[in-house]
């Protein structure tokens, strides 16, 4: 499916009816990501909570199937195009935000603007802090291969794309990897996402978020092995909220969703239950 704002093409896919659930990718991914995560749980009857929802997972500009446009410079502008997205494909019906990485940040921009009719977010690994070198991040140290998984890896480059993300190197992880993660990573418009980043990637008013007045159930899963995002800064920005369930997984990174499956379920699943 396509939602038109302004020249852009914003490519979406919809499962299920009832509440609108908008899932929001991380930076260099796809849909693929949080439909690989999500879908298991939604629509194979994992967790009686997880029943009447319209899932929504959209590709951000530059990524999957949705084209990149000049005019989209900043972060700021994304997030326009996400509320316009909201306008047309949700309207003014209330919804439920899940972001990863990236799609978390561009989650706590929708969560501060008032307008957004938002009952409850669930963020994994959310990036808070835009600038890297700012990052309060942890050692990530050895990751442990399991024996035998480079010989099912066909490609040098794949293999290193995949370590360089992994805590947890098995096959399993390496098959959810590749049929979720890498396929946004090939597609992605590079030139755009490099130009992107280096002019706009945070928000203007990322120094507000601390600010972030929200009243609805929040649940983020971190990982203590994360070097990408890390998790004390989430926990810096959201501590204050009243309805908060922090989370931080020992033994995983950034890739927690695939890393330690039966905590992200058990998570997504309580959340849920919180928000009926």
């Amino acid at each position: 499916m396509e939602c038109l704002i302004n020249d852009l093409p914003i490519y979406y896919e919809e499962y299920g009816h009832g509440k609108p659930v908008l899932c929001l990718h991380g930076f260099t991914e796809d849909h693929k990501v949080m439909t690989g995560c999500l879908e298991p749980l939604f629509s194979q009857n994992l967790c009686s909570d997880a029943k009447g929802y319209r899932r929504i997972y959209l590709d951000l500009p530059g990524m999957g199937k949705t084209p990149a446009r000049d005019w989209i410079e900043n972060a700021d502008i994304m997030l326009g195009v996400l509320r316009k997205f909201v306008n047309k494909v949700i309207g003014d019906e209330s919804f439920l935000l899940v972001g990863l990485s990236y799609g978390g940040y561009m989650a706590l921009g929708m969560a501060f603007d008032s307008s957004m009719n938002i009952d409850g977010m669930f963020l994994i690994c959310p990036c808070t802090i835009a600038e890297h070198s700012k990052r309060k991040l942890p050692v990530k140290n050895d990751v442990i291969i399991e024996q035998g998984l480079e010989s099912i890896i066909q490609s040098a480059a794949d293999l290193e794309d995949f370590i360089s993300m992994a805590v947890v190197a098995t096959k399993e992880t390496w098959l959810r990897f590749e049929n979720e993660i890498l396929p946004g990573l090939r597609i992605a418009d590079l030139n755009f996402l490099k130009c992107y980043r280096k002019n706009g990637y945070g928000f203007s008013f990322e120094s507000k978020l601390k600010e972030l007045n929200f009243m609805n159930p929040v649940c983020v899963l971190t990982g203590r092995r994360d070097d990408s995002v890390g998790y004390e800064d989430s926990w810096d920005l959201l501590k204050h909220l009243p309805r908060l369930t922090f989370v931080l997984v020992d033994d995983v990174g950034h890739n927690l969703q695939i890393e330690n499956v039966e905590v992200f379920n058990l998570h997504l699943s309580d959340w849920l239950r919180r928000i009926d």
